[in-house]
């Protein structure tokens, strides 16, 4: 069966995602003390990066509030944090409205659009490490 997701099951699963997020950074900030995330195994091997380099470093700067450090770091990581915010928001409102007025409805082309621009800043970020030098 070939059916493509709805409200019904995105909305619980975001709200799961970010409470086990939150409580995964306040057990790391908290109880653990913060401590130092190690570096790339792929960058430290191979002296590229991989797709997901610079997440934790946007991911630790979105939650501090730097904005633009944070997209300087890894784009996803506040652009799918802006998106969720604003859809878990007017989601939420919506349903306290008795499903009434404007919310922003999941579209499949959310995933697609974001794993794009993590093609795009993988591609980009190692294009200017191994033809310029320059490292990010």
């Amino acid at each position: 069966m070939n059916r493509q997701m709805t409200d019904r099951e995105v909305y619980p699963a975001a709200w799961i995602t970010v409470s086990a997020l939150t409580a995964a950074f306040l057990i790391w900030k908290c109880v653990l003390h913060a401590p130092t995330v190690s570096g790339c195994w792929v960058y430290r091997t191979w002296h590229i990066y991989c797709p997901g380099c610079g997440g934790t470093r946007a991911l630790m700067a979105l939650a501090k509030g730097h904005l633009l450090q944070a997209l300087w770091y890894h784009p996803v990581v506040p652009v799918a944090a802006i998106w969720t915010v604003v859809y878990l928001s007017s989601q939420t409102l919506w349903r306290l409205r008795g499903k009434s007025g404007w919310t922003l409805h999941y579209d499949l082309r959310w995933p697609k659009w974001l794993l794009w621009l993590l093609a795009l800043n993988w591609i980009g970020k190692n294009l200017l490490l191994v033809e310029f030098g320059i490292e990010l």
